[in-house]
Parts: C-alpha cells; sequence; structure tokens
C-alpha cells in the first residue's frame, strides 16, 4: 500500500510513543476463522440433512406410486447421492478447504464495520509483507486505530445466525421424519430399503390385485389392424374396485380411459374389459385400479419396419454459440434458420434397403431430393441411416423410407417436418413514467419496461429527436451489455433519460423511442426493434405549472362531487323513516305493515355504496396527485413546499381514506342495523375529507394568486412596451417638424 492511501490516526486515539503491534487482531482474527469453520460445518450438516430426507421421501413416494424396474431405481438412487455429494463437496468440504488467511478476514471485517475504514487490512498486509518506502509513525498508528475498535466487533454483523439457525432446524426437522418414519413403520422403511438399496423387485403390498387376460411376460402379440379385447380381473378382500382405467402411451403422452365393467363373479372379483380399435402400433399399456398398478405390459404388432428411434443433431450459427445440440425427436422439429442437421433414424428391424430424402419449401423440385440411401447387400442387420443438411434456410419436409429384409416397405413414408424458426427482432415494452404530454427542457425522462429478444440483445439506445427533423440523437442505454437476453428497466432502476444536451426551446415538439438490435450474424444481418414513439410539446416551467394546476382544479372538483355523492347518503341515513298510517278498517290492536323503505337497512346499503365509490374514487384522485408530483420531480421542477403540499397534504391524506377509513364505513354500513351506530363513522370520514379539500382550495386560492401575479406582470410590461413606443413616436415627430 502506497503512503498516501494510509488512514491518518483515529481521532479517539492519542499517538502513543510505545510499540503497537497486531498480536490481538491475529487473536481476533483466528476466532473468527473458527466461528467461521464451525458455521460451515452446521450449515453444511443441515443441508445435508434436508438434502438426504428429499431424497428418501421422493424415491418412497415414486416408487410406490408407479414401481419402476431397477434400472430406474438405481437412477433414483444414483441422482440423489450425486446431489448429497455434490453438496457435501461443495458445501462442506470446498469452503473447509479455502484458505481463510488473515487477509481475507479482515477484508470481511471492514465490510460489515464501516468505521474500520481500511486500517485493519491495511495493519495486517504491511505486518504481513514490510515494506520499507512506508512511515512506521503512520504503520504503527494505523495498526493502533484497529487495535483501539477491537471491543466494536460486532459478530453479529458478520454472521447471520437467524439463516443458521434456520438451516440447523431444516436439517434436523427432515431427518427427523425418516427417523420417525422408520420407527413407527419399520416394514414400510424396511421395504423401501429392500427395493431401493438391495434392488429386489419385491412389490409393495396391495390392497387390490389385477391380472390382464392373454398377456406373457407383459407382452401381447397381435396383428396390425386388428381389434384388440383386453380384459382385466380385479381382486380384493374387501371388495373388488368400482373403477379400472387403462392408459396406453401416445407420442403425445399418456392416455388414460375408463375400462368398461363386467358382472361380478363374486363379491371379491370383478372384470373389466376395453376395445382398442385399429392396432397399428405396438403400445405401452399401464391398469389401474384401486391401489393396484399393473404397469409394463406391451402389445406388439407385427407389422413392417418403422423407425425405433431418432437421433436429431442441430449446429446453429456460429452467433448463437454453435456447438452440436440433441432436439427431442418429434413429427415437427423446430431449428434456428442457419443450422446444421444431421438425422439418424433407427429401424426396429434389420433392414435392406432406406432412403433419407428432402423437400424445401417454396421449391419447384418435382422429386424429393436424396440425403442418404442404403443399397441392397451388404451387412444383413442394418438398422441405421444417417442423413445431413448442410444449412436449413427454409422449411423442410425430410420422408423416410424403409424396406426391411423380408422385402416388406412401410405404407407410407416417415415424414419429418423440420421448421426454420427465423431470428425475431427484439420485443420492447418500454413506458414513460411520469410525464404526461408535455415537458421542459431540462426534463429527465425516467423510461421502464423490458428489452427481449429470442436469442440475445447487442446494444439499444434511446433516440431523441425534434418532431420534422431529420437530425436524431442516440443515448446509448449502458445495462444493454453481454448478449442478454432480456433486460428490465424497473421503478427502482429506470433509464434516465436528460434532455438538457438538445438544448430544446419551449414550443418545439420533442419525438422519443427506444431502438434495439439483436446479435444475429446471417447474411441479412442483425434484427432491430422499435417501441411506440412518444411526442411530447417543450414548454417553459411557468406553462407546465399552469397545465399541471389546471388539472389539480379538475381533481378537487371530482373530490368535492364524491364529499357531496357520501353526504348525501349521509343525510338521508341520519334522517328518521316516515310514520306510516295503519290501513282503512284496521284495528288499533294489528300493527301496521312496515314500509321497507322506512327501515335503516336500505339506506345504510346505499350508503356503503357510496362510501365504496368514494373509496375508489378517492384512490384514483390520490393516484393523480401522486402522478403531478411525479412529473414536477421528472422536469425538475418540483420544490420542497410543492412536495410537502402534494404528498404528505393532499395526496397521503387521501391514500389513507381510500385504504382504510372508507373502506371501513362501507363494511360497518353493510353490518349495521343501526343508523346511530353508522352515522358517527360516516361523519368522520366526511371531516377527513373535508379536510382534504380545505387544502385543496387553499392551494386553489395560492394558484389565483399566482394567475393574477402574472397577470399584473404582463400588464406592466405592455404598458411599459407602450410607453416606449410613444417615446420613440414622440422623438421621431419633433426630429421631423420644422
Amino acid at each position: 500500500m502506497a503512503p498516501s492511501t494510509l488512514a491518518a490516526p483515529s481521532p479517539h486515539v492519542p499517538a502513543p510513543s510505545a510499540t503497537v503491534t497486531v498480536a490481538p487482531l491475529r487473536t481476533m482474527l483466528a476466532g473468527l476463522r473458527r466461528q467461521t469453520r464451525r458455521w460451515i460445518w452446521i450449515e453444511s450438516l443441515g443441508r445435508i440433512g434436508l438434502a438426504a430426507a428429499v431424497t428418501f421421501w421422493a424415491t418412497l413416494a415414486l416408487d410406490w406410486s408407479i414401481e419402476p424396474p431397477a434400472w430406474v431405481r438405481l437412477s433414483m438412487l444414483g441422482i440423489g447421492i450425486g446431489c448429497l455429494a455434490w453438496i457435501v463437496a461443495s458445501s462442506l468440504l470446498g469452503r473447509l478447504l479455502a484458505p481463510l488467511t488473515d487477509s481475507s478476514l479482515a477484508r470481511v471485517v471492514e465490510r460489515t464495520h464501516a468505521h474500520y475504514g481500511d486500517s485493519l487490512s491495511t495493519a495486517i498486509e504491511l505486518a504481513d509483507r514490510p515494506r520499507n518506502d512506508v512511515d512506521p509513525e503512520l504503520i504503527r498508528r494505523t495498526t493502533a486505530d484497529a487495535v483501539a475498535m477491537l471491543g466494536e466487533l460486532r459478530p453479529a454483523a458478520i454472521f447471520r445466525r437467524r439463516r443458521l439457525a434456520l438451516h440447523a432446524l431444516a436439517g434436523a426437522a427432515a431427518a427427523a421424519t425418516v427417523f420417525g418414519l422408520a420407527a413407527a413403520r419399520p416394514a414400510v422403511a424396511g421395504l423401501w430399503a429392500r427395493r431401493m438399496l438391495a434392488m429386489t423387485d419385491e412389490p409393495w403390498p396391495r390392497r387390490v390385485q389385477l391380472e390382464v387376460e392373454g398377456f406373457t411376460a407383459g407382452v401381447r402379440t397381435v396383428a396390425r389392424g386388428s381389434d384388440v379385447d383386453l380384459v382385466v380381473h380385479a381382486h380384493a378382500a374387501g371388495g373388488p374396485p368400482d373403477l379400472v382405467e387403462l392408459r396406453t402411451l401416445r407420442p403425445d403422452g399418456w392416455k388414460a380411459e375408463r375400462m368398461g365393467m363386467r358382472a361380478a363373479s363374486d363379491a371379491e372379483s370383478r372384470s373389466f374389459e376395453h376395445v382398442i380399435r385399429n392396432a397399428v402400433s405396438d403400445t405401452d399399456l399401464e391398469v389401474r385400479g384401486g391401489d393396484a398398478r399393473l404397469g409394463g405390459l406391451r402389445l406388439r404388432v407385427v407389422d413392417p419396419p418403422d423407425l425405433s428411434g431418432l437421433e436429431i443433431t442441430a449446429q446453429p450459427p456460429a452467433y448463437l454459440g454453435g456447438g452440436d445440440r440433441r432436439i427431442a425427436a418429434a413429427r415437427v422439429v423446430r431449428v434456428p434458420r442457419g443450422s446444421r442437421i444431421r438425422l439418424t433414424c433407427m429401424a426396429t428391424k434389420p433392414l435392406s434397403a432406406a432412403r433419407l430424402a428432402i423437400t424445401s419449401a417454396g421449391t419447384a423440385a418435382a422429386e424429393p431430393v436424396t440425403l442418404a440411401e442404403l443399397g441392397p447387400g451388404g451387412d444383413t442387420d442394418r438398422r441405421t441411416i444417417t442423413g445431413e443438411i448442410t444449412a436449413l434456410d427454409a422449411d423442410a419436409s425430410v420422408e423416410v423410407s424403409l424396406t426391411d429384409t423380408e422385402g416388406l416397405a412401410n405404407r407410407e413414408a416417415i415424414r419429418i417436418q423440420l421448421v426454420a424458426v427465423a431470428d425475431e427482432p427484439p420485443q420492447l415494452a418500454m413506458t414513460l413514467r411520469g410525464v404526461s404530454t408535455a415537458v421542459t427542457p431540462q426534463a429527465r425522462l425516467p423510461l421502464e419496461g423490458t428489452l427481449t429478444d429470442d436469442h440475445g440483445l447487442a446494444e439499444a439506445a434511446v433516440v431523441l429527436g425534434r418532431a420534422g427533423a431529420e437530425s436524431l440523437v442516440r443515448q446509448p442505454i449502458e445495462r444493454i451489455r453481454g448478449n442478454l437476453p432480456a433486460v428490465e428497466l424497473t421503478a427502482d432502476a429506470p433509464e434516465l433519460v436528460s434532455l438538457a444536451t438538445l438544448a430544446l426551446e419551449p414550443g418545439e415538439r420533442l419525438a422519443v423511442m427506444v431502438e434495439a438490435r439483436d446479435t444475429c450474424g446471417l447474411d441479412d444481418g442483425p434484427n432491430i426493434g422499435r417501441s411506440d414513439s412518444w411526442t411530447l410539446d417543450v414548454v417553459t416551467p411557468e406553462a407546465l405549472r399552469a397545465l399541471l394546476e389546471a388539472r389539480e382544479i379538475l381533481l378537487r372538483r371530482r373530490f368535492e362531487t364524491a364529499i357531496a355523492d357520501l353526504g348525501q347518503a349521509r343525510d338521508v341515513l341520519a334522517a328518521p323513516p316516515p310514520k306510516t298510517s295503519p290501513p282503512t278498517g284496521s284495528t288499533s290492536d294489528e300493527p301496521p305493515d312496515a314500509d321497507p323503505e322506512a327501515t335503516p337497512v336500505g339506506p345504510a346499503i346505499r350508503c356503503g355504496e357510496a362510501a365504496s365509490r368514494a373509496a375508489g374514487e378517492t384512490g384514483e384522485i390520490a393516484a393523480a396527485f401522486r402522478l403531478i408530483r411525479s412529473e414536477l420531480e421528472v422536469n425538475g421542477v418540483l420544490t420542497p413546499e410543492l412536495e410537502t403540499r402534494l404528498a404528505t397534504q393532499i395526496a397521503a391524506p387521501l391514500e389513507r381514506l381510500a385504504a382504510a377509513e372508507l373502506p371501513a364505513v362501507a363494511r360497518a354500513c353493510r353490518g349495521s342495523q343501526s343508523a346511530a351506530a353508522v352515522v358517527p363513522q360516516v361523519d368522520a370520514a366526511l371531516a377527513t375529507m373535508r379536510a382534504v379539500l380545505d387544502t385543496m382550495l387553499e392551494l386553489e386560492s395560492f394558484n389565483e394568486l399566482v394567475v393574477r401575479l402574472r397577470a399584473v406582470i404582463r400588464t406592466q410590461e405592455e404598458i411599459r412596451t407602450e410607453t416606449l413606443e410613444q417615446q420613440k413616436k414622440r422623438g421621431r415627430q419633433a426630429l421631423e417638424g420644422p
């Protein structure tokens, strides 16, 4: 460290004459090192316990629900063990083996204790590596400063103990669930251990037993095109299930169908059947009934050769990173335009001949172009054919024709549709916050929104220009760096666009737009995306304030209407119900029929509706005042007085009214049967609203005074101008006279 970077002696430590050593500092750092390693042990053990419990419960749930084969269980167990090993390596061993030097610990202390400055790390580093070009007195003072502040060290500022406690408790609780299951249900835990650790095929105990007719070792062979009648027998000691479901694996996933019920042979068994029409390909089946799962069933269809597998590898253009990428096999495959495609088709049977041909969209070729072809002869067990497309510039259709060693060919060519996905231009969803239709020349426009691209953004800029002018000014958005696929400009961190550099004049019109480019490297170059364009009037600060003052008057009138509406509802609620005379012919002992409009229920409900309307209106008015305040801030004309008046005296009380007082009045009106219990609460809300209205009226009086002063100033200027003109006119007449 250079002498100029050493800190001066701390004001609360006198410059001692005795020698100051770093031994206390090293002792403190050694203790901090021990605490750090304890932290690592506790946190890592908590994570390991949580991960082990999650692995146990996940494998238990999956194994019980589907009873997969041994290789699937082994894969599940391997994934769980791999995750645990990764946690041990990264969370425990990696951090324990990382060197915790005094210098690194000193910097950690300084980051969490700002009052240290650089004194602690400077003292440690100069003690480890003495330098002759540093004044010893400065070293001694820096060391003394660090030693003097040892008593102010707060470990809680360095170690997040709450997080450590959460890790430890989560790990302990998760491990406790596993041990609890082992203690409460040892048979379940033992069977899990035999199936997952010993890889036995011992089934889970089920109440219902399922049997399927016609399957041997889980396979049933049928002729192509035939209707297959599946019969399932369900047995259960407590009564067979009423529903058995047949699940078939289709290209788009598993599909479930309910099987029809046959007559029950006895109280503990029942038969179900389902007909699969026109079986054309091998089909995986699964039968479910009650808690039983009968999987691993397969209908084997004897048919001509077909594809048993399809591997599609795409190599995107260089600007997308290049490199081979495996794409999931499907009838329709979407790849980036310009990609190199390699297709490998595997047949279900040995082939004597095969052909891959491609037909590109928009071409006039009558015959497909051959990509690859297997001729007769050669290896009698050929099952694979591979073709390659150098660059996919347009949509294309690939046809696969197969012929087996018995001379049977697939009746229809297998078609794979390749869709060349064009690189889309960037998408921009931008807004101008705190800006309406007019701005001042000194405004700083905050832009918010998102910029996204299907692959990556190269650059973005704010484009500014005077309306009607050809010259434009581009202000780059610095956050668009590093080929990011998306960038979000939030309200907390908007992109601020300063207009001061444009030297705008009042009366001009400003056009604002955001433009972004992507990283497309194809021949047609990068794509450009543009946001909506905003056209703003450039006005003086006085004109802007006048516009906003007029808006405030309109808001005040809306607020007066809301107060009048609620006050009218309150008066109806507080008015005594009208008295009704008994109908003619009735005796005095008979009570008169009650008028529903004379009871307080109807007026109370209407008063609640008025309060709800007032709450919504008040909330909108508060938001409008907040917008006025934001617009003043954006245009650089927000003063402390305006901030206090708009935010504290008007917007904040209106927000409290809209969020709390008026909704409370509405709830009270809807839930009360007595007008006397509601009217005081309505009066209190009206009093608060009228108090805010008085503040608005004071504001309007102030604004009217400002308008009058402006008018007086304009009149004085006009009189002064006219006086000067008269003086000039008389001077010319005197010079022109005899």
